[in-house]
């Protein structure tokens, strides 16, 4: 029995459990044997399995009710946020919180894997209990490594509060970043090289004929030169990153002409349709929650997209700008055409944040140098069933390997989504190329199984 057909037996089993299986066969045998079939018969089958469940009117009161109420929720957080950072931390409360945070990291002895764990030793720790960056951000250690302090399970542990971070914490910053990028090996003081996007012609469809990849996509962080990262944005920052980059937009041409929409003006309704069609983001991540990204939300939130919705600016998702450029199909030349176009229309009105080592600058070290993600969702039946084959492939490809659902989910029917697993110390064509190449060889691969099997 295959993974999938496991689940399903599992889930029929669950349906059978709670009773659903029972009740929906009870509803449609009552509809086969209504004489006057109704016109809408899920209203009949909603009405006959729920009785006491409320009529559409009832609905859509308690809707509203429901939206009002998550909208005094929204403005109540923005007052807290408010009201907390009316209250300065003294020195001695920083030093208490991240003597407790340090810790209940040390202390756990089940996660014990995080980059922050590994590298911030007893020495470093009182070396930066007390620093900060510069005023008027002022970030201290706990402001970069309250969520590794939380969260023990977490990968790395860690996040810059702004560009200032990386140096004023170096001792820390700088292992977590090498081993992270795989460049604990590389002597040289700069680590990332500089920009360069090649010749976009190399760059093709990989799939023309719409048989194996399903999207593309290409997406890209940068930061605001002059301001903190999310941890440390004021609520007035928040909305000066967002004009800025609404004014920004207002200078696109051609296929990347669009229209730029605030978080807060969007109906939530509205929002999950958006979500669903990956053109919109949302906050959940616990790790980002602890760290301070989702801070007086939704203000200073929001997104520009063109009408086709294959060029997008998420605005303070996480760093203040995620440029993203998609297809729905495998043509990754047009992609990365269209990505490259928006970037540079973008660098006419905004400078962003470079470090002379680490290249362009993210909130999360795991994003640095080209903070390029470049990845297609693709269907590979026959060699997703090898396992251990498709996981040496991607390693030897320096490829990475998600679910159909993306991170942490499974491979269900074939489908997967596959990215650069290399994020620093290439330049953009670089990892575009390695991706394209990668691809094109696991197709092949998936080819040589088709063959196989029509001659076995």
């Amino acid at each position: 029995m295959t993974s999938i057909e496991s689940k399903r037996v599992q889930y029929r089993k669950y349906l059978e459990r709670a009773g659903v299986i029972d009740a929906l066969s009870k509803a449609l045998i009552k509809l086969y044997e209504e004489q006057n079939k109704p016109e809408d018969a899920i209203r009949f089958v909603r009405k006959f399995m729920c009785e006491s469940c409320p009529d559409d009117a009832q609905y859509d009161l308690m809707k509203n009710d429901l939206e009002e109420a998550k909208t005094t929720i929204a403005r109540l957080e923005q007052e807290l946020e408010r009201l907390r950072g009316q209250i300065k931390k003294s020195p001695e409360e920083y030093q208490e919180l991240t003597m407790a945070g340090y810790k209940s990291l040390i202390d756990d002895e089940e996660n014990v894997s995080s980059l922050l764990r590994k590298y911030l030793t007893p020495e470093l720790l009182e070396e930066y209990m007390l620093v900060t960056t510069s005023s008027p951000v002022d970030a201290y250690l706990y402001d970069c490594a309250v969520s590794g302090f939380e969260h023990h399970d977490s990968a790395v542990g860690i996040y810059a509060a702004d560009a200032e971070s990386y140096d004023v914490f170096t001792k820390l910053f700088e292992p977590i970043i090498r081993e992270y990028h795989g460049q604990e090996e590389n002597e040289s003081d700069v680590l990332q090289k500089d920009i360069d996007w090649g010749n976009v012609d190399e760059i093709e469809n990989l799939d023309a004929e719409r048989k194996y990849i399903l999207s593309a996509r290409i997406r890209i962080a940068r930061n605001i030169e002059g301001l903190p990262f999310f941890a440390k944005l004021t609520e007035k920052q928040l909305i000066e990153v967002e004009d800025k980059v609404r004014a920004a937009t207002e200078t696109m041409d051609g296929e990347l002409i669009g229209t730029y929409l605030t978080l807060g003006d969007i109906d939530s309704e509205t929002q999950q349709e958006m979500v669903k069609r990956h053109i919109l983001f949302q906050r959940g991540d616990p790790y980002l929650q602890t760290a301070g990204c989702y801070r007086f939300w939704p203000t200073g939130r929001g997104v520009y997209h063109n009408p086709a919705e294959t060029f997008l600016i998420w605005v303070n998702e996480e760093d203040h700008l995620r440029i993203i450029s998609m297809a729905q199909c495998g043509d990754l030349g047009d992609v990365y055409q269209r990505l490259v176009t928006g970037l540079q229309e973008l660098e006419k009105n905004l400078t962003f944040a470079r470090h002379p080592s680490y290249g362009n600058l993210s909130a999360c070290p795991t994003n640095l140098g080209t903070t390029l993600r470049a990845s297609v969702h693709i269907r590979l039946p026959l060699l997703s069933k090898d396992e251990e084959r498709l996981k040496a492939m991607a390693e030897e490809l320096s490829l990475q390997i998600r679910g159909t659902g993306g991170e942490h989910t499974s491979i269900e029917d074939g489908v997967m989504d596959i990215s650069n697993k290399r994020r620093l110390g290439f330049t953009e064509f670089e990892l575009v190329k390695s991706l394209q190449d990668g691809v094109v060889a696991l197709i092949n691969a998936e080819e040589e199984l088709e063959i196989a099997g029509q001659e076995g």
